[in-house]
């Protein structure tokens, strides 16, 4: 182990490198590969997951209240449980509910753990079961009264809400029969998620066969159309990563897989330097096993003294790296966006068990070629300098190879996403939204007093009424196109100022009254199967207020302005404002935005302080848009970080590598020089050398760039098009940093003196 050291020590420059480029990538394996466990281990943490499924509506885990009574006769569930979610109407609006539950819920869920009273309070109508965190803000105890929604209630159990499951942080549950007459059996669908607890050995197919049935006798009327088009089954080892509402905890699978996909590419980076500057640094060592060797070593021996020196380097650099991934776990959980499970580093028993394995194995895989390159040497030859000679350096130009491929995916997919995130800041919104202020409401009260006390601020210009404002999804009514096929819009019902003010770009005017018209989009129009001939719209009308004109057509604008997953067409519905008794008061601002913020509020406030009315974050629309983007610019950032990372690998390894080159080729270069040769023949030769290495560099990554670009865009909405530059902008960037990277020591080597190289020999 001495010799090892003192050679690290003897080779400062490549020890260096190994180190920094090791520890570093480990760091960043280390924070991904534990975000990536938390993140599945949540799917995971249930003993009997594979066994429970949750019955819904198409990417909607949750069916109505009656059909949990009819689901029973289905003879593979062994136990059922209900979660009826019932967000308030009114009363304390800053309550997480979880809403009705059931005495099984807790029996199939018990992580839900009590700290005061037991799960039977649940059989009380007039309970309320309280978490602990609710019960210290609040001053409560067991047997307190609480009053919820103008309904008293008395605490009948306090419980701890479970860390690692796909459950929010409840604040209150109620027991489900004091909930029951919120809903009609067969109506209010989504509002009910029925946990199916089915029999071992049960067949999912043969499941949901059964349920299907059962939901074509129930909901006659709606199974196989509109929103309830087919039955929906989500495994709860799914729930998790699927794409639903929010009603669970839930994580991005896509972040999951271009995060881990770049980790790995960092990872192999460093691996590849790492092997690689141990097989050329072998040759260093050359001498000192051949005496090893001399003096009765085994080959074998030496092989393993190579691992374990390997596995002892990486000891040291995955410490280094551990204490790199705590000191950047905050910074990592803020790109993120404060994900639902933030990533922690962890010191348990099974964390450090892993840590141990990872070097172990890691320090085995990077030290085996050396060790095998080592084993292979011929003591006597090493000894009269045949091994010089026959130095090919093979493994060391596949590796720098394959490291430059890995460094020209990253420099793509980086180059890509930063491409992609500028066009969607510049997306075409066909609509006015600049200085409108969206006060969103729930209320049955008469709006009448909010609107006359906006009405004599100072900063306000306009005051419109609608139920969503465009880049916020509306919601959806289904009806039918020409041809009778269902279709479903996204409805936006606004009054005429509303209209005004928003300045859609319109395409055709049919000169129908203003009120009760509808506005279709270019798309919607043409989805519907209409043109200026044909725009009978009177299925619609029937199923929804309001629609009994088509006014015209205006330019699609937003209704998805996360600018990913899918835009069903959309309508615009012109009705009065009285007619809006839910929504939005879209407020068109003038003057300092701050202050006519704080005026709004504020008015809002005084309004609502003596009334039964909900907000929903009230912000600019222009706003909206900027927050939707940070999931994917904080994904770039992090993509860019790790690319940065790997660049600075891929040049740290070719500096150290040209550094041995240079040395290794100083004899050949020297006698080439005696024979006519130049420093600048002698540089374009080795130069030319590398370059061929990045050539083939590219030929490999460019593909795999091509595929994972593909992968990455074909999610947006609006998407980047025409972008065949960004591969051959990646190539130059390679090319470019390659060059760089091996200029100096090239032209060091090409100028040496002849004569004092060959005096070594």
């Amino acid at each position: 182990m001495k010799s090892y050291l003192k050679f690290l020590s003897r080779n400062k420059l490549y020890t260096a490198i190994e180190f920094v480029g090791l520890a570093v990538s480990l760091a960043f394996v280390i924070l991904i590969g534990s975000f990536v466990w938390q993140q599945y281990a949540v799917a995971l943490e249930h003993p009997d997951r594979e066994r429970i499924y949750i019955p819904g509506l198409p990417d909607s885990p949750g069916l109505t209240y009656g059909f949990a009574d009819v689901v029973t006769e289905i003879p593979e569930i062994e136990s059922m449980a209900t979660l009826c979610f019932c967000a308030p109407t009114y009363g304390m609006h800053d309550v997480l509910y979880g809403g009705g539950v059931d005495r099984n819920f807790f029996e199939m869920f018990p992580r839900f753990r009590f700290v005061a009273g037991d799960a039977d309070a649940v059989l009380t109508a007039t309970n309320v079961l309280v978490s602990s965190r609710f019960a210290r803000r609040h001053d409560l105890s067991l047997g307190d009264r609480l009053t919820l929604e103008e309904k008293d209630y008395t605490v009948g159990a306090i419980f701890e809400n479970p860390r690692g499951t796909v459950f929010r942080s409840y604040e209150v549950l109620l027991p489900l029969e004091s909930v029951k007459d919120r809903w009609q059996p067969f109506d209010n669908f989504g509002s009910k998620t029925i946990f199916l607890k089915v029999r071992p050995g049960t067949d999912r197919q043969v499941l949901y066969d059964k349920l299907e049935d059962l939901c074509k006798r129930v909901y006659p009327d709606m199974y196989g159309r509109d929103f309830f088009d087919h039955l929906d089954l989500f495994r709860y080892d799914e729930l998790f990563f699927r794409e639903t509402d929010r009603t669970f905890k839930h994580g991005d699978q896509k972040t999951l897989r271009i995060l881990l996909l770049v980790c790995l590419l960092l990872l192999l980076s460093s691996i590849f330097n790492y092997i690689n500057l141990s097989v050329a640094l072998t040759g260093k060592r050359a001498k000192e096993m051949a005496v090893r060797q001399l003096i009765g070593a085994s080959r074998g021996s030496i092989v393993r003294k190579y691992i374990v020196e390997s596995i002892l380097f990486t000891a040291v650099c995955f410490a280094a790296g551990l204490l790199l991934a705590d000191a950047f776990c905050p910074l990592l959980n803020q790109l993120l966006s404060n994900p639902d499970v933030p990533v922690k580093i962890v010191w348990s028993t099974g964390y450090v068990l892993a840590y141990v394995g990872i070097v172990l194995v890691l320090g085995a895989l990077c030290g085996a070629v050396p060790a095998v390159m080592a084993g292979r040497y011929n003591s006597l030859e090493v000894m009269k300098g045949g091994f010089r000679r026959r130095t090919k350096m093979v493994f060391s130009k596949i590796f720098i190879a394959l490291q430059n491929a890995l460094a020209v995916i990253l420099i793509a997919l980086a180059i890509t996403m930063e491409a992609q995130m500028r066009r969607t800041q510049t997306r075409p919104m066909h609509c006015r939204v600049e200085n409108m202020y969206d006060l969103s409401f729930i209320t049955a009260e008469d709006q009448t007093p909010l609107r006359d006390a906006l009405d004599r601020l100072p900063y306000i210009k306009n005051i419109g009424k609608c139920t969503s404002a465009p880049g916020v999804e509306a919601s959806g009514q289904y009806s039918l196109t020409r041809d009778g096929e269902d279709i479903l819009y996204r409805v936006y019902k606004m009054d005429s100022t509303a209209f005004r003010m928003f300045d859609f770009e319109i395409l055709e005017d049919y000169g129908a009254p203003v009120l009760n018209s509808v506005w279709f989009t270019d798309e919607s129009f043409a989805a519907s199967g209409f043109d200026a001939d044909y725009h009978d719209i009177s299925v619609l009308s029937q199923r929804l207020e309001g629609c009994e004109n088509v006014a015209g057509i205006i330019r699609a604008f937003p209704t998805n302005r996360m600018n990913t997953g899918r835009e069903d067409p959309a309508i615009v519905v012109v009705v009065r404002p009285e007619d809006i008794w839910w929504g939005t008061f879209v407020i068109e601002v003038e003057g300092d935005r701050k202050e006519a913020e704080k005026a709004i509020m504020a008015a809002y406030d005084d309004y609502a302080r003596e009334r039964e009315v909900y907000s929903n974050y009230p912000g600019w629309l222009e706003d909206y848009f900027a927050e939707a983007w940070v999931p994917a610019r904080n994904n770039m950032r992090l993509v860019e970080i790790f690319t940065l990372l790997a660049i600075l690998i891929s040049l740290l390894g070719l500096v150290a590598m040209s550094t041995y080159y240079a040395d290794e080729k100083s004899r050949d270069i020297a006698v080439r020089k005696v024979f006519g040769g130049t420093v600048d023949s002698e540089a374009r030769r080795t130069i030319r050398d590398y370059m061929v290495l990045v050539g083939v560099a590219c030929l490999i990554g460019i593909p795999v760039a091509v595929y994972v670009a593909q992968e990455y865009l074909k999610d947006f909405i609006y998407r980047l098009k025409g972008y065949w530059w960004i591969f051959a902008l990646a190539v130059a960037l390679s090319v470019l940093i390659a060059f760089v990277s091996v200029l100096w020591q090239t032209l060091k080597a090409a100028r040496t003196n002849p004569a004092v190289e060959l005096k070594k020999e």
